[in-house]
């Protein structure tokens, strides 16, 4: 954020469609607006809370899109509209924003579930039986599906395909599934032979060799061949186990076979060529001699062609159905898409693959590690450490047990004064028995670029904790968050015993209720120089709005603060390498999952909710707020598809945060392994 008149703006405010940050996103921000308050909210008298407004604390394109969204001044302290008026409108554009996410969710999971697609064929089946297909166009089409291994009956009757890893629609453009298959096969030759099964060949005379065996099938008795194939089955079973541990612990091969495996849109051409020939009959003049009278025809050829151009979605393994691997792949698939176990998850350690921290401060012996609970990563960006430490100061006096948990404060950039935050941990002291005591506080510095993605997953990197929680630096976190966290990832609540029945879902992540801090303190606006506390009119809207789309569609956003263990955060791929949208698309993998892996769940914690600061409604309205930010999630998410960077660039009217790199760390690594594997 950027600030006015020596006041700083940051922090992250979001409708009840919104998940995009103004402040964790690392060079990029909105500029501070000033205001001065003479009246309270609510009042007849609004207009002159920003009577003293500097027009050039605005940036071009924020003046742009408020005078296009808003040119008269709805919504916002200089609203003309009445409170009620105001308030009416912002419920009904937040409940109309609600079934935007609701169609979303109807399309991307209801009308892939099994039952709809039961129902679908079914009907197609009676419509089938009832209408002849007639047209040549339709039969041609049909014939062109065939020919490149892609059945009509295929494409209505496939599951729901659930990807293993996150990534972005850029990796997306970049990774062909030919190409991500031919990598994968590479590094599965020169990395992991052991999980190849034995190919079989032909011998000069026609007879079978095995390639591993070397003995002629057709030529051995029944005894051998019956031991020789239950050898090669062996080896088999031995290769798919070894296939599956790859799969399972390769970042990269699993990376690579979910993108060989997914589906993707094809475009087949149809020529239709139609003959047409007209006979036209030419008579005589007539004549008084029937033996002069006699006709003549003139056959005429016309040959009509027209183009047809059908979009149809396949997979490699419908296009090579014969394919050894992808078939191993895709028999395997349920278990390759299994979580960690929870036996697991609660033993998970893993040491920092980052660079050393900036600044710590631990009640740990020097250069000494532990496996803490949790893992709170707040990604800051132009903060200051007053603010951060008034947060944290918060955070621990509402945690049950904070000394096992380590606190990561990544400084993507203009902040100042963090190291206050770890003087007043030592000035504490960690022996004093009399207050509380986070088990580990440290600052790491990120510098790579690329927006809030890459910052919260080179958070992740820095932690040690089994769970990590992503928590923004205006979110004032509820009483027992730590303790509610680990009883609902664990299934260690006390006060019910429902959690450890046989057959209950598992939760791969869980967040807060949302709520907005519409204390005297939270209204208090932070760009204004005034104690007037401005409440937006409309604010429960966003506040309820926000909760029936977490529990209706399970999809939290990031001001949710969202929990889930390490090894399934880095199972799943992290967060996807984007400035913008990767909250929503971690969350959309997760709820798939949980709706269609049959044993998760996407856990909604009820009780107080996470607080969000209000300064962005107080700052635009809830009808600017949310009109914006629905909007933009539905380009993301409809059919447009825009990019995050193109989304970006709409939404804050610049590029985006420049990149050190112009391509994921896993394509680096990628690159180096194959351009090592050619090497040698």
């Amino acid at each position: 954020m950027g600030s006015h008149d020596g006041v700083r703006i940051s922090g992250r405010e979001e409708s009840q469609t919104s998940r995009l940050d103004v402040d964790v996103v690392q060079g990029v921000g909105l500029e501070g607006m000033g205001a001065n308050h003479e009246t309270s909210s609510g009042g007849d008298h609004r207009n002159s809370l920003t009577a003293n407004i500097n027009p050039s604390s605005l940036t071009k394109y924020e003046v742009s899109s408020a005078k296009e969204i808003l040119p008269f001044h709805i919504g916002g302290p200089n609203t003309c509209l009445p409170f009620f008026v105001e308030s009416f409108l912002g419920w009904g554009l937040c409940l109309s924003c609600l079934s935007v996410s609701g169609y979303h969710y109807a399309k991307s999971i209801l009308l892939s579930s099994n039952w709809y697609l039961k129902f679908r064929n079914w009907m197609q089946r009676w419509v089938s039986s009832k209408i002849r297909p007639w047209s040549l166009g339709l039969t041609s089409e049909r014939r062109t599906l065939k020919t490149i291994g892609v059945h009509i009956n295929d494409l209505t009757e496939e599951r729901k395909w659930i990807p293993l890893t996150t990534y972005t629609r850029a990796e997306l453009g970049r990774h062909s599934p030919w190409e991500s298959y031919l990598s994968l096969v590479r590094i599965l030759e020169n990395e992991y032979p052991e999980t190849l099964v034995p190919v079989m060949a032909l011998n000069e005379d026609g007879t079978k060799l095995d390639g591993v065996l070397g003995v002629a099938l057709s030529s051995s008795s029944v005894e051998e061949t019956l031991s020789i194939k239950q050898e090669t089955d062996t080896l088999t079973v031995k290769a798919d186990a070894a296939l599956i541990r790859v799969l399972r612990h390769d970042d990269v091969c699993r990376r690579l076979a979910s993108l060989a495996m997914r589906p993707y849109d094809v475009t087949i051409e149809t020529t239709v060529t139609t003959t047409k020939t007209i006979v036209s009959t030419i008579s005589p003049a007539k004549s008084y001699s029937s033996a002069e009278s006699h006709t003549t025809t003139s056959p005429t050829t016309t040959v009509c062609n027209s183009n047809h151009a059908t979009t149809t979605t396949t997979t490699l393994l419908k296009q090579f159905p014969h394919n050894h691997l992808l078939q191993r792949m895709s028999n395997v698939w349920n278990l390759l898409l299994a979580l960690p176990a929870l036996e697991e998850a609660k033993t998970f350690y893993r040491i920092p693959t980052t660079n050393p921290p900036r600044a710590e401060t631990s009640c740990l012996s020097d250069g000494a590690y532990s496996a803490f609970k949790i893992s709170l990563i707040m990604p800051s960006y132009n903060e200051e450490g007053s603010h951060l430490q008034v947060k944290l100061s918060k955070a621990l006096d509402m945690a049950s047990s904070p000394e096992e948990v380590e606190v990561i404060i990544v400084d993507a950039g203009g902040c100042s004064d963090l190291e206050m935050i770890l003087k007043h941990k030592s000035e504490t002291g960690c022996d004093s028995h009399n207050s509380k005591q986070w088990g580990r506080i440290c600052i790491v510095s990120f510098s790579s670029g690329g927006g809030r993605g890459p910052c919260l997953n080179h958070g992740a990197q820095s932690a040690t904790g089994r769970i990590l929680t992503f928590c923004h630096s205006d979110t004032t976190l509820p009483r027992s968050w730590d303790e509610r966290i680990v009883a609902t990832l664990e299934h260690d609540s006390p006060r019910s015993s429902n959690h450890r029945r046989l057959g209950t879902p598992r939760a791969n992540s869980c967040s807060f209720q949302f709520g907005i801090d519409t204390s005297p303190e939270g209204l208090s606006m932070p760009f204004a120089s005034s104690s007037i506390h401005y409440n937006p009119p409309g604010i429960r809207a966003v506040e309820t709005t926000a909760n029936m789309r977490s529990y209706l569609y399970s999809l939290p956003y990031g001001d949710s603060t969202l929990s889930l263990h390490a090894c399934v955060f880095h199972f799943l791929g992290g967060y996807p390498d984007q400035c913008l949208m990767e909250d929503y698309e971690l969350v959309s993998l997760l709820r798939l999952r949980a709706a269609f892996c049959g044993n998760e769940k996407l856990a909604m914690m009820r009780g107080p909710p996470a607080l969000c600061s209000p300064r962005r409604w107080q700052k635009f309205g809830v009808l600017y707020v949310t009109f914006m930010n629905s909007k933009l999630v539905n380009l993301y998410a409809g059919s447009m598809k825009v990019g995050s960077d193109d989304l970006f660039r709409q939404y804050y009217g610049k590029d985006p945060p420049k990149r050190e790199f112009n391509c994921s760390p896993w394509e680096i690594e990628l690159d180096n392994r194959l351009n090592g594997a050619h090497s040698t």
